[in-house]
């Protein structure tokens, strides 16, 4: 709901070119604390008949305000609850129907549209609060939002700044823009997928009627395959009956030849009366003739019957064809039935391409939420940088320092060891010259036997050179030891400088990815305010075609006729109760509603009462319209520190 909210007033900041609020855990935590501190102490804004409510719980947002360390601004809204008269008149609560999501969403934007054109009576602090303009203005502005148990809406809007948490890890705030795109996308698919459907659904019904064609053809088809069929057994027994009877017939006119071959024996044998003789043989010849024009008929017959039968198994192979075409119409066509029956499947595919989009959506949602906070942690990275820059530097000061005393006791190490060295050659040459003195001394020591003294002190000679030598070993020992040391300190200072030099060169690239987020924020600024001097200007440009009439009791009127509370007047210029310019004062009234107000402020010479009007269903029902507005009455009190 409070992602909802920022994004509207973001989109009326956008309008004014003020700065965009933000969402996060701390804002959310100050709104349910306000809310809570409502409920808990049965605190009623509104009242129960609307006139007796407390207002802004002003002692509540202090404390809240000065525990959380900030300062803010609260709208305060009727949006869920709404009231209507009873018959005597008296205003009484209506019960909060059911909500849903939609149906909260819906008040809240009816509340906020109220507060922003319909609050000439508030002054437009609830307007200006939305807006962040003037002393509304709170800066980076977080914001939180919630309903109390009366229905209420709370719009709780305060200062953010890394001190008091209010700007730590924002919640990404829906882009009107892409969502709207997506949307449409969606709604493109989505009438896209409809029409694939609806013309599924018409080539489902069109293959359906081809199907009951097919079928009523196939069933055809089989009536007449069956009709043939039938017919051509009738036809059959036809021609059998046919063929019997040509068979009956040649019997008959076998059995009638005999006939005259036996009347012919007859009337050569028989020697009766010539006349009746004479009858009898065209009797016989006359069966013959009669049996003779059967013949012919029955061969016609079996001729007719043979051409039926022919014609009949024609129909028949004709019917069989058409079945079997049929058939395959009838197979092709439950082939397509059969893919336009998996359309809905397709459909379920789109709407699941579709919530894979919208999927897509809410991840691509998340990765914003990750880089900003990887935003965040490279701003926060940037400082520990730039600390670590500034020892970085101290320390690349001091390590030069060490570096330039190192290389000066190296180069004083180097005197050392070359005057060890020029002390151990003398030292050596000492040595040789004792050794010969030595040796001279042992070559003379036999001569010198017999001079003790002479001994002794060659002797003592001999030891001053052995120390001599040991303390140029000495010396050499010490200036070789000297002189590790001091090539052991060198490379010491070389791996130092080589580390200094690569924390200066990582200091470097920081300082420079730090200045360019730092300029990239100087010109987000200065766009931030040459934003601002074009809203001023264009305020500007607005104040000077926005007209205002004044009454002769001096009240200020605007075009729609409404009483600006707070305006003043100063020469042809008007100015709202912030004393900032908003319009011109006209020289005659503009509009009907400015024309009307102005005649009946002039007209108020006494009060005016009016009959009460008691219609509770017409007044119920404006009350139930205008109920987020008629709530608006105890909105805009400021709260600062």
């Amino acid at each position: 709901m409070s992602l909802f909210v920022a994004d509207l007033i973001n989109q009326i900041r956008q309008q004014f070119g003020t700065q965009k609020t933000i969402i996060t855990p701390k804002s959310l935590e100050y709104a349910n604390k306000i809310v809570a501190g409502y409920n808990e102490e049965n605190w009623d804004a509104f009242g129960e008949h609307m006139t007796d409510g407390k207002s802004h719980d002003d002692n509540l947002i202090d404390k809240v305000d000065n525990n959380m360390h900030t300062s803010g601004l609260e709208n305060l809204g009727g949006s869920l609850q709404a009231w209507t008269w009873d018959d005597d008149g008296n205003l009484y609560k209506l019960p909060i129907e059911k909500q849903t999501m939609d149906s909260m969403k819906n008040s809240i934007y009816e509340t906020i549209l109220a507060m922003m054109f319909d609050d000439a009576y508030s002054g437009w602090g609830h307007a200006q609060t939305f807006i962040g303009y003037g002393v509304y203005n709170l800066g980076k502005t977080s914001v939180g939002v919630d309903f109390d148990k009366f229905g209420y809406s709370h719009f709780e809007l305060a200062s953010a700044y890394n001190q008091n948490g209010f700007d730590s890890n924002p919640y990404t705030l829906p882009s009107t823009s892409e969502l709207t795109s997506q949307l449409n996308q969606a709604k493109s698919d989505l009438e896209k997928s409809k029409a694939n459907l609806a013309q599924t659904n018409n080539d489902l019904s069109e293959t359906q009627n081809v199907l009951v064609n097919a079928t009523s053809t196939q069933t055809n088809a089989k009536q007449a395959l069956n009709t043939a069929q039938t017919d051509l057994a009738n036809k059959r027994t036809v021609l059998n009956n046919a063929k019997k009877s040509v068979a009956d017939a040649q019997n008959k006119l076998a059995s009638d030849k005999q006939v005259q071959q036996q009347a012919q024996i007859n009337l050569q044998a028989v020697t009766a009366d010539l006349a009746t003789k004479q009858e009898n043989v065209e009797k016989a010849q006359q069966a013959v003739q009669v049996a003779e024009n059967n013949q012919r008929v029955a061969q016609d017959e079996v001729t007719v019957a043979t051409n039926n039968v022919n014609q009949a198994q024609q129909a028949v192979q004709t019917a069989q064809d058409n079945l079997n075409q049929t058939q395959n119409d009838l197979n092709k066509l439950n082939q397509q039935l059969a893919e336009l029956q998996q359309a809905p499947e397709l459909l379920v595919q789109a709407k699941q391409q579709l919530a894979d989009a919208q999927s897509n959506l809410q991840t691509a949602n998340d990765n914003l939420v990750a880089k900003k906070n990887e935003l965040n942690k490279a701003t926060a990275d940037l400082a520990d940088l730039k600390t670590q820059l500034a020892t970085n530097q101290e320390n690349l000061t001091k390590a030069l320092a060490n570096l330039a005393q190192a290389k000066s006791g190296l180069d004083q190490a180097n005197k050392d060891l070359a005057s060890s060295k020029e002390k151990l050659v003398s030292k050596q040459t000492s040595l040789a010259s004792a050794k010969s003195a030595l040796a001279e001394a042992q070559a003379k020591l036999t001569e010198l036997q017999q001079a003790p003294q002479t001994l002794d002190q060659a002797n003592k000679n001999l030891e001053i050179a052995k120390e001599n030598v040991e303390k140029a070993q000495q010396a050499y020992d010490e200036a070789k030891s000297n002189n590790d040391v001091a090539q052991k300190d060198l490379e010491d200072a070389k791996n130092s400088l080589a580390q200094v030099q690569e924390k200066q060169s990582q200091a470097q690239s920081a300082y420079d990815k730090a200045m360019k987020a730092y300029n990239d924020y100087l010109k987000a600024q200065q766009a931030v305010k040459d934003a601002e001097e074009k809203a001023k200007a264009q305020a500007q440009a607005k104040a000077e075609h926005t007209y205002f009439a004044q009454t002769a009791n001096g009240k200020v009127v605007d075009e729609k006729g409404h009483i600006m509370v707070g305006y003043s007047v100063k020469g042809n210029q008007v100015f709202d109760a912030q004393s900032k310019l908003v319009g011109t004062l006209a020289q005659t009234s503009t509009t009907r509603r400015m024309v009307n107000t102005v005649k009946q402020e002039n007209a108020k010479t006494l009060p005016q009462t009016g009959d009460k009007q008691n219609n509770n269903t017409t007044v119920g029902a404006i009350l139930v319209g205008l109920g987020s507005l008629l709530g608006l009455g105890a909105l805009g009190k400021r709260k600062e520190d």
